[in-house]
């Protein structure tokens, strides 16, 4: 038990290059195959660097989740995104809940979490924050690269100098 905690522990940033050996294991299929969210809304003081970090600057964490839906490993990111700048462009007319519904849904599909529109709709306007710290943590944890099993390695690329 104490395993999967540990499993499930958030990290801020990708650690050291994981090993693959283990990609087959139950507890991992467990995490990356569970139609429920790892974490509740009610899971936001920890850690608290997060919690802090999605309380003032919500901005930054919105724009985090969504870098790395797309990149797990954090390589090219910036606090300063697109994703960012449109959350506090639509928090200024205290609209941002809808991105983050749009997003929100994304990611209930893209993992197999059950939920629907309406659910994420009301999560998103009463309980803004604390959606922006499940959304961050669950997407920590479920792209880890030990989890997705074999990645092949990305080819090389040549600039056209000339």
């Amino acid at each position: 038990m104490a395993d999967i905690k540990q499993q499930k522990a958030y990290r801020a940033w990708p650690t050291d290059p994981p090993t693959y050996t283990a990609a087959n294991n139950e507890q991992m299929r467990n995490i990356t195959q569970n139609k429920d969210w790892h974490y509740s809304l009610c899971d936001f003081c920890s850690p608290g660097s997060l919690c802090l970090m999605s309380w003032c600057l919500p901005c930054l964490t919105f724009g985090k989740t969504q870098a790395r839906a797309h990149d797990p490993t954090l390589q090219n990111f910036s606090y300063i995104n697109t994703d960012c700048a449109v959350f506090t462009c639509l928090g200024l007319g205290l609209s941002q809940w809808i991105i983050q519904t749009i997003r929100r849904g994304e990611m209930r599909e893209r993992f197999g979490i059950a939920g629907s529109c309406c659910g994420d709709c009301c999560t998103t306007m009463c309980c803004g924050c604390c959606a922006l710290i499940q959304e961050e943590k669950e997407m920590e944890l479920r792209t880890r690269p030990e989890f997705a099993g074999y990645q092949p390695a990305r080819q090389m690329a040549y600039s056209a100098s000339g």
